[in-house]
């Protein structure tokens, strides 16, 4: 939850009738205002900001205006050139209190004249920029560095103004590794060795942070439907897609050294993907250059079973916009006659209008299903 974001004033104000407040603003590269819109301003029609954990972009921004706003001039605001797109969601009260959120921050990526005479812009979080700018020759990883250390600066190489939000992951050290073109893909490795995923929050800041459905959480904030409650519809969905029980990581190195590699499964036989059980076997191969190591080899797999098995019991709900909500958190929901039912937000849509729902994905827990493996 974004801070400030549990304020028991707040939180009653989203279960009641409220005034919405939101802002959308234009800025230059150097993140200078050019320009700022709300819902008064006749040219801005809406628009919406999805976010999801599973997508290296983790946000996207989707905007309409009046087609006034086409940029004709590589120049003009709206031109795919630079310029950046901030977005503010919250709610207002009558004597001017204010909570408010930035639920994103990110570029200008295209610029549409549509045929029905409005113009729809498209940016995408600063994890774009990053994943642009590709190694002009092999890199090389920086030994002695921990992961963490190593991700801060395959980032600010290609970002000089990122920021850094909190880690969660262990120090682990980096070995000796080398890179050839793809920056995102050096830093998604990195990540998936502590089992982790590396993203923008919304407000441009970057983390490193562990899959946040295998950590021990409790919930932050209940939704509810019903009489004073903020969902107005909810479903759940079970599948196999996706899940396996039995991961193989091999370490190859570029360097030449022997390769590693380890297999992790699950052994528990209370767990609903227990490797001899009715779920039976499902296999999945990950090809790491991080671990030099048997064991650094075992704890990725292990790490990322936990991921891969994950997908147990998956929610989506649709409620009244709650922009202080973050990918990660652990909420519980009370819905359908049920209660307490746990979940970790995984994707979520947050409209930058006055009239839409936020619908949001959750993905169950699975904490402590793999530690006897």
């Amino acid at each position: 939850m974004l801070t400030g974001g549990l304020d028991p004033t707040y939180r009653a104000a989203l279960s009641t009738s409220h005034q919405p407040f939101l802002r959308v603003e234009i800025l230059d590269g150097n993140r200078n205002l050019l320009f700022s819109a709300d819902e008064t301003e006749p040219a801005y029609l809406g628009g919406s900001v999805s976010a999801n954990l599973n997508s290296r972009v983790a946000r996207t921004c989707d905007l309409t205006f009046d087609e006034s706003f086409y940029p004709y001039e590589p120049t003009d605001l709206l031109a795919p050139y630079g310029n950046m797109i901030r977005a503010t969601r919250g709610i207002e009260f009558a004597e001017g209190t204010r909570f408010a959120w930035t639920v994103f921050l990110g570029r200008i990526q295209s610029t549409t004249l549509e045929t029905n005479g409005t113009c729809t812009v498209r940016a995408s979080d600063l994890s774009a920029d990053v994943a642009e700018v590709k190694f002009l020759v092999p890199q090389n990883s920086q030994t002695g560095n921990t992961v963490a250390t190593e991700v801060i600066r395959l980032i600010s190489d290609a970002v000089p103004l990122a920021t850094f939000g909190d880690f969660d992951v262990p120090p682990l050290p980096v070995q000796p590794l080398t890179w050839q073109f793809e920056r995102g893909q050096a830093l998604d490795e990195l990540a998936a060795s502590v089992g982790a995923f590396w993203y923008a929050l919304a407000d441009g800041q970057f983390v490193l942070r562990r899959y946040a459905w295998t950590v021990a959480s409790p919930a932050v904030v209940t939704y509810a439907d019903g009489d004073g409650g903020s969902v107005s519809a909810s479903s759940a969905a079970r599948s196999r897609e996706d899940v396996y029980n039995s991961l193989t990581v091999t370490g190859e190195r570029l360097n030449g050294d022997v390769p590693v590699f380890a297999t992790a499964q699950d052994t528990t036989p209370t767990s609903p993907t227990y490797i001899l059980g009715t779920f039976g076997r499902r296999h999945q191969l990950m090809r790491l250059q991080t671990p030099a190591s048997q064991g650094a080899a075992q704890g990725a797999a292990q790490d990322n079973l936990r991921r891969l098995t994950a997908l147990v019991d998956a929610w989506s709900w649709d409620m009244t916009p709650d922009a202080a909500l973050e990918l990660g958190d652990t909420v519980s929901l009370n819905v359908r006659g049920r209660s307490d039912i746990i979940q970790v937000v995984s994707a979520f849509r947050i409209p930058l209008d006055l009239s839409s729902p936020m619908s949001v994905q959750g993905r169950s827990q699975i904490v402590g299903l793999l530690e006897a493996n």
